[in-house]
């Protein structure tokens, strides 16, 4: 099992930051300091690195300083063994957008600047993803599975590509009389292309969502005593809820080419209520996840608690999924969530820690669940700076 770790980040114009250097420790990292004294940015800043998106905003100019027109992060990696460093560079400008290096070569594709580094960011706000909407749910999953499955990123780049065509398409004919003849000739070039990438990023979620789905019913189970059950389905606009978490295992039995097959029934049959509302009706693009409690939607009937035990639990599993799927750990980044939770909650946190993962945890006070763990390193952040306050002695 590699254990890769962050061993520099460099920002210069990024959120609150002017310029800084950050060396952290290769374990456990307490950034204590108040409230928007800039500890949630320096997380943002480190997950960005492993997916080249904000957990708060889907636009990169927020992330630039006020009163700059740009911004740059330098993360430098050990990846294990000798020999293995790694540097990851991201620029962005105003009106030019972004530029990626990797050991100081251009990378052209954000597909190839994936997956070099891994990343499980907890956060208050990801109660979001039982009570947001689907949008919210598939940015989550594309972002994640995104990180570990080059396939996956091809398949939703090629997707995203072929719907804004096909949309752009639709959007022309909308309020024209154009005959169904017509508008297959002029859809079809898309449709197979639509089809083809789009039952390849359903089917890489329901093999990906399998073994983590079980992996979160396990936890839950944990959080809650044994007294209730997790379950989840996946939701298509194309076929039946598809059952979620049957076995750890990763589901390499997903058909296919039912999935296909199904979708491109779905879009022949919605041909002319696209071509009345311009833009494309069924896809991934429309597709979402339910969790149930013990039968019951956690989204409307699950109390707070409940909700937010879930959506911890969904987290945990991540990290098991991902140290299966890519046989490395991942980053462990948790933005304030000690506080949010009570302390059998904490505990089964702070258990989590001791899978050797390295560790970025903020907090304004320093928890003794967490402070537990054997010789954690604390920082001060305040001010733009991030200043090393020693080793906690364990206990």
């Amino acid at each position: 099992m590699g254990r890769p770790r962050l061993t520099k980040l460099y920002l210069r114009d990024y959120r609150s930051y002017s310029e800084l250097l950050f060396e952290p420790a290769s374990g456990v990292n307490f950034l204590l300091g108040p409230n928007a004294a800039g500890k949630t940015n320096l997380l943002e800043a480190i997950n960005y690195l492993s997916t080249l998106r904000s957990p708060r905003t889907s636009r990169d100019g927020d992330l630039v300083r006020w009163g700059s027109g740009s911004f740059y992060i330098k993360g430098q990696l050990e990846t294990g063994g000798p020999g293995s460093a790694r540097t990851l560079e991201v620029g962005y400008r105003s009106g030019r957008g972004r530029a990626l290096r990797i050991d100081g070569v251009p990378v052209r594709r954000t597909r190839e600047f994936l997956g070099s580094i891994n990343t499980v960011f907890f956060s208050p706000d990801d109660l979001r993803l039982i009570k947001g909407g689907p949008e919210e749910r598939r940015s989550f999953l594309d972002a994640e599975i995104g990180q570990v499955d080059g396939r996956y990123r091809s398949a939703l780049d090629t997707y995203s590509r072929v719907l804004t065509q096909r949309n752009d398409v639709l959007k022309q004919m909308r309020g024209r009389r154009t005959s169904l003849a017509s508008a297959d000739l002029l859809l079809e070039p898309w449709d197979g292309q639509l089809v083809e990438a789009g039952s390849r990023i359903v089917a890489g979620r329901l093999q990906h969502l399998n073994p983590w789905l079980a992996f979160a019913a396990e936890t839950y189970g944990e959080l809650a005593g044994g007294s209730e059950e997790l379950s989840g389905e996946y939701l298509s606009g194309f076929m039946p809820p598809y059952p979620l978490g049957s076995s750890p295992g990763r589901s390499d039995s997903v058909d296919r080419e039912g999935i296909a097959d199904a979708y491109a029934k779905a879009v022949a049959e919605s041909r002319d209520e696209e071509m009345h509302r311009g833009y494309t009706l069924v896809g991934p693009h429309r597709d979402d996840c339910r969790f149930t409690i013990s039968g019951h939607e956690a989204r409307t009937y699950g109390s707070q608690g409940q909700q937010r035990s879930v959506a911890l639990a969904i987290k945990i599993a991540e990290v098991r999924w991902m140290r299966d799927v890519t046989r490395r750990e991942p980053i462990l980044l948790l933005d304030d969530v000690i506080s949010e939770l009570d302390g059998d909650r904490a505990r089964r946190l702070a258990a989590l820690l001791d899978g050797g993962s390295q560790t970025m945890i903020t907090s304004t006070d320093l928890d003794p669940a967490i402070a537990a763990h054997p010789s954690p390193t604390r920082w001060r952040v305040s001010g733009g700076e991030v200043i090393r306050d020693g080793t906690l002695a364990p206990g």
